[in-house]
């Protein structure tokens, strides 16, 4: 089990530490799995929110659509209210810069030149330098 992670369930008190099985109630997958272990039924573990006359009940009252915004009847305190934007606040921090951020592709690198620091001539760094003899270099 390299670098799988353990979950506990408890199927009494409809409980895993993923959270899952009491966030939504109904069984997350480690729950089905101690499900089916046990070899019971699934449905014995949904909340009673999620059966079928539940949801035939939710949807029972039939929701009218909106009249036409002509045929509205607004009361005349409302048409008199004058909703104003909020105040504008500067916000703290530096503002942001509107020019447009290239995307990866579009930026084009540019390689910079090897200089050796000993001699100062390009194509060569201090420790591939020829023009002048190692420090390290024992002589005899």
């Amino acid at each position: 089990m390299h670098g799988a992670k353990r979950f506990s369930v408890c199927l009494r008190t409809r409980v895993c530490n993923c959270g899952g099985f009491q966030h939504d109630e109904i069984p997350c997958s480690h729950a089905i799995a101690a499900i089916r272990y046990i070899s019971k039924h699934g449905q014995d573990y949904w909340s009673s929110y999620y059966n079928n006359k539940k949801f035939q009940d939710a949807y029972a009252i039939p929701i009218e659509p909106l009249p036409c915004e002509r045929n509205w009847e607004i009361s005349e305190h409302v048409l008199e209210d004058i909703v104003l934007p909020p105040d504008a606040r500067k916000l703290p921090g530096k503002p942001p810069s509107y020019i447009r951020k290239k995307g990866f592709k579009e930026v084009k690198f540019k390689r910079s030149k090897v200089t050796c620091s000993k001699c100062g001539t390009e194509g060569h760094n201090k420790k591939t330098c020829t023009k002048y003899p190692q420090e390290n270099q024992v002589c005899c």
